[in-house]
């Protein structure tokens, strides 16, 4: 009989494993970098800048509710 093949993800106990866990490791929402958080320091950065920007416009364009 053949023997069952390992897979790669499995690891002997006191070997680090490859694959790290999925807490630990994400690809960013936006960019799709590799990173510890869901969205890269960058990307969020751009974020809050776009919002406060297009708050600002609404704000000065009188856009927004009547006061």
């Amino acid at each position: 009989m053949a023997k069952p093949e390992k897979k790669k993800t499995d690891a002997k106990p006191g070997e680090k494993n490859d694959e790290q866990s999925f807490e630990k490791r994400h690809n960013c929402l936006i960019c799709g970098k590799l990173g510890s958080e869901t969205i890269c320091e960058h990307c969020k950065i751009v974020v809050q800048a776009e919002a406060l920007s297009e708050k600002r416009k609404t704000e000065k364009g009188g856009d927004g509710p009547a006061r």
